[in-house]
């Protein structure tokens, strides 16, 4: 705690300017000579063929631009492409070419996929968003790595949290979620409410729903790969700021001209200041738990709290250096940590009660890359992640009853990557890479209770995965009218001494200008994932634990995706549509969790058919946006509902957004309303006493949904200066979650309770509800 202070209270001293901007005014400027600005004021290489710039200028004019920017608006002007190589090297291309005599297609860039700092890649399926220059959203007054993704079609959070994504079907554990190229398992602060990703010092997040790249692999769902700050600034950088419920600080320090050092902190305020936004968080997590109710038996009961801790923090650091001309060596690291102690004491029943639970998700990564030449290059990852969580839940009768339960859950991932690309002409691209990770899983669970000592049990899973992987891409392009990506990746799982194969193909098509089709397959494989165990249901977080496949009671997870759609764009109005259907083998009972709490082991699949749909429209400083999604999820198990299909337990049939946001001058508002289809539940219809005691009779599995969900969210933010020469900046912000404090139902399950009086069974309905009317604000200063 005292460390944890220190440092986060160094980082509030040394504060500084997010991210290196220019002002330019170029005015029918050679277009060399323009390079060369940028190069020497970014401390990068532009490499390119000499006729790209002959005989060609530029005009523009931009006040405090960042690097990409400027990019973006170059590539638009004169419509060329900048290809990152490293994160210092970049190589130039056209990306438009004369068809014919009288016609010229140019490649269709949404540049502004939803708004400023979201776009799409040009040539793969991927979105990619940079929160430095993200524009505002509704409800967020300051990015949230995660819970931005939330805008996208497809992409969706039952549970209303910001770290929990369920991707076109998946559950969040089929995700593969990197940073810096370390393997993120904890992705979520204060059980998800928040990202675990300090977004002041993150460059840029890729989005995958389908698509992927070979050289993503071992999960089924979709890829979140985030990369930090990377850029050599000048002079020193930095800013800091604090909402209602953490403060956090970072620093960009140059350590010369060819290295720097970038860390940031941010810790939870709550364990010293109590806020409005952090009481609604509290009331919306902790509902239903052991720790809501103080432990109570009799609703009259007298309870103290003797224990009441809880707080959040992560901490990185990364160090960056040009070795040569051709040479970059990157080393980061990521710390984050968990920490909750609650204790209860029932004074009339000398009953004491704690629950302790500590999650620390923390991973080094070295990278080095070289150049060779414009067309051939290399890129070695090494990378290690550690994730730890336990669990201690006691309870205590003075002279009856002293009861414990343990959980532990571990996971040691380390690996690394060889990649290499290389172009054979302008029109064709390849790239070879060999993986290598080896993956430590250990699940640990044991009661002790000193009054019925039968009752006791102690199990345990200890198992290493060791995974190889090689993996081909190759790309070509048509004329700029058709593009290709086809690649085959092969996996060897140790843990099941297979080898599995993954094709994978993508297509594209400009049929005109304003119009691009595209079409994409792809066969996933995944190892490791997440199951539920109902032991520390008492307690009511944090139930899922990681575990292996071994090939029989957790069989692999196989997935195979079919995506197709369109992609139109013409004065201001972008729309994306794209089709899907997903198969996924090797579901279980115990990783779905389904509340009828089932003592029987069953294997089954899901058929996914899905439809994602965005619609904006920019005029002047005004953007409106619509996404749609529309999904149909069925489970099959063999011996659950009869062998009938049924919905899966997170099936949204209808999810609707529709967001707008305004500028004018200094101020940003964001309005956004979403609502969607009430995921199943499975209904209780009463009880039954049974020879093993009395049980809940339940209907068909998955029969029943909840009520519709919706809520509007508003966020509003003022930038302003703080000094004459533009070094210090500030900004003020402010949101309103759920404005009409609607209650949605986030979930409805049973349980059998006795009766205080009687002592009969009764059932009882638990619904666990959404976040109600809940304000935050924010405070920034950059220089």
């Amino acid at each position: 705690m005292k460390y944890n202070l220190a440092v986060f209270l160094f980082f509030f001293t040394v504060c500084l300017s997010a991210q290196e901007t220019i002002t330019v005014d170029y005015q029918n400027t050679p277009l060399s000579e323009v390079f060369s600005d940028l190069e020497n004021t970014f401390n990068i290489k532009l490499s390119f063929n000499a006729e790209l710039v002959n005989n060609r200028t530029l005009t523009l004019n931009a006040v405090d631009a960042s690097l990409e920017e400027l990019l973006l608006t170059i590539s638009d002007q004169l419509f060329l492409k900048f290809n990152k190589a490293s994160n210092r090297y970049y190589t130039v291309t056209i990306t438009k070419r004369q068809l014919t005599d009288t016609q010229e297609l140019d490649e269709i860039l949404i540049e502004e996929y939803i708004t400023s700092g979201i776009r799409n890649d040009g040539e793969d399926s991927s979105i990619i968003i940079s929160p430095q220059s993200l524009g505002i959203l509704p409800g967020l007054t300051e990015p949230d790595v995660l819970q931005s993704l939330q805008l996208i079609p497809g992409v969706q959070s039952p549970n209303e949290t910001a770290s929990d994504l369920f991707i076109r079907g998946g559950t969040p554990d089929q995700n593969l979620i990197l940073w810096d190229g370390i393997k993120m398992y904890h992705t979520g602060h204060f059980f998800g409410t928040i990202s675990a990703f300090n977004p002041y010092i993150t460059n840029q997040i890729k989005l995958y729903k389908s698509g992927t790249k070979a050289k993503y692999g071992d999960r089924i769902a979709g890829v979140i790969d985030m990369e930090s700050d990377n850029s050599i600034p000048e002079k020193l950088e930095g800013g800091f700021g604090f909402n209602m419920t953490h403060a956090d600080a970072f620093v960009k320090a140059p350590l010369g001209k060819n290295a720097s050092l970038v860390c940031s902190a941010r810790r939870s305020i709550t364990d010293a200041i109590q806020t409005e936004t952090f009481s609604n968080l509290s009331k919306r997590v902790f509902q239903e738990t052991k720790i809501a109710n103080g432990n109570r038996v009799f609703e009259d009961d007298e309870v103290t709290t003797t224990n009441d801790l809880f707080y959040f923090t992560d901490l990185t650091a990364k160090a960056m250096v040009d070795i040569g001309p051709k040479d970059n060596l990157e080393l980061s690291s990521l710390y984050a940590r968990n920490k909750l102690d609650y204790g209860f004491l029932i004074e009339a029943f000398e009953e004491a009660s704690q629950d302790q639970l500590n999650i620390v998700n923390q991973g080094l990564s070295l990278d080095w890359s070289h150049v060779y030449n414009d067309a051939f290059s290399h890129d070695f990852k090494l990378y290690y992640s550690n994730f730890d969580l336990e669990y201690v839940g006691s309870n205590r009768i003075s002279g009856e009853l002293d009861d414990q339960l343990d959980k532990t859950n571990t996971i040691d991932d380390f690996g690394f990557s060889w990649d290499i690309t290389g172009e054979v002409s302008p029109r064709s691209t390849w790239g070879l890479g060999y993986q290598f990770s080896s993956n430590h899983v250990e699940y640990a669970l044991s009661f002790s209770d000193t009054e019925s000592p039968e009752e006791n049990f102690n199990e345990s899973q200890v198992d290493t995965n060791n995974a190889h992987a090689l993996y081909l891409d190759y790309q070509y392009k048509l004329k700029q009218k058709w593009f290709v990506n086809t690649g085959l990746r092969t996996n060897y799982f140790s843990v099941l001494d297979k080898i599995f194969v993954e094709p994978r193909v993508q297509l594209s098509a400009h049929l005109n200008p304003f119009l691009k089709f595209k079409i994409s397959g792809e066969r996933l494989h995944q190892t490791v994932s997440q199951v539920v165990e109902f032991n520390t249901q008492e307690f009511g977080l944090e139930n899922q634990v990681w575990v292996l496949s071994d090939g029989e009671d957790i069989p692999i997870l196989k997935s195979t995706q079919l995506t197709t759609g369109m992609i139109f764009s013409k004065n201001g109005w972008n729309l994306d549509v794209e089709l899907y259907y997903k198969k996924i083998d090797g579901l279980t009972s115990i990783t779905l969790g389904f509340d009828r709490r089932q003592d029987f082991f069953s294997i089954g699949e899901s058929d996914v058919f899905g439809l994602d749909v965005l619609i904006k429209k920019k005029i002047q400083n005004y953007r409106t946006w619509l996404s749609y999604s529309l999904i149909n999820n069925d489970f099959l198990f063999k011996t659950i509902n009869n062998g009938e299909k049924f919905p899966g337990n997170t099936d949204i049939t209808h999810n609707l957004v529709w967001s707008h946001t305004y500028e004018w001058n200094h101020f940003n508002l964001s309005l956004g309303w979403n609502i969607r289809t009430g995921i199943p539940f499975t209904r209780a219809t009463g009880t039954e006493n049974t020879p093993n005691g009395t049980v809940i009779v339940f209907e068909d599995t998955n029969r029943a949904r909840l009520p519709d969900y919706h809520r509007l969210d508003l966020s509003a933010t003022y930038t302003f200066k703080l000094s004459k020469k533009d070094n210090w900046k500030g900004k003020l912000g402010v949101s309103l979650l759920n404005i009409y404090n609607r209650e949605n139902v986030l979930s409805r399950t049973y349980e059998i309770r006795q009766n205080t009086q009687n002592s009969e069974a009764e059932l009882r309905e638990i619904n666990k509800t959404s976040l109600g009317l809940t304000p935050n604000l924010v405070f920034r200063v950059q220089f």
